[in-house]
């Protein structure tokens, strides 16, 4: 506990802010929403999700007194991160496939009940927001979370299964499937950071496995 109460304060607004930032600005969205979402409504809550990972970044700099390279995000080694990101991407699909495959013996759909809210969104406006899930989830939930909380505990089950379990659940609108695939991929990026400590690596891989379902595989299937 000692080690715990040393954080500072600016850290701990900043681990809130991690944590609790995106989810709060989806569950209040969620609550505004239309019955059918509108590109004008998601691009505004992406937007507003990126402002606050923008916060979040001033935090660091003016805080922290640190730069982005303490939560992983460096410019060195572009070669290598996106030969790991390559990588992770083909374990991340294969993984969901499995889980997917694990779930429909159980009969548990793929989806929440909120898929149908999306039918009329846009190309443009989803890869607006895999481009912020990949971006702004890795920033949170594995740059900073985790980087935070292993150097003010040191404890591994702290830095590394809290975040993935948070982050896990933050796609409770995605159902008991949506859980269950966050879960898996959630370990799955939260132990190659762990490893590479190279945020680029996972922001591009979490963008790909993304896009392809959400972006690269209705356009194909839509002949556009």
């Amino acid at each position: 506990m000692s080690q715990i109460k040393s954080i500072p304060r600016i850290t701990l607004v900043g681990l809130l802010i991690a944590f609790f930032g995106t989810p709060l600005i989806v569950y209040i969205a969620a609550q505004l929403a239309p019955e059918a979402y509108t590109n004008a409504f998601l691009i505004i809550k992406e937007l507003l999700i990126f402002g606050m990972t923008g916060i979040l970044i001033i935090l660091i700099y003016k805080g922290e007194k640190l730069t982005v390279a303490s939560i992983g995000l460096h410019n060195r080694h572009w070669g290598k991160s996106v030969v790991t990101a390559l990588k992770t991407t083909v374990i991340l699909i294969a993984a969901v496939v499995v889980v997917a495959w694990i779930l429909s013996l159980w009969d548990i759909p793929i989806g929440g009940g909120e898929t149908t809210k999306y039918k009329s969104i846009s190309l443009w406006t989803w890869f607006l927001i895999v481009i912020r899930a990949g971006v702004v989830e890795e920033i949170c939930y594995r740059g900073y979370i985790m980087e935070r909380i292993e150097k003010w505990t040191g404890n591994w089950y702290a830095y590394f299964l809290i975040p993935v379990v948070i982050f896990s659940l933050f796609h409770y609108s995605q159902g008991i499937a949506g859980i269950a695939i966050s879960f898996v991929a959630g370990i799955i990026l939260a132990y190659v950071y762990w490893k590479k400590r190279d945020l680029k690596a996972n922001i591009i891989a979490h963008f790909l496995v993304d896009l392809i379902p959400n972006v690269i595989l209705p356009l194909v299937t839509s002949g556009e």
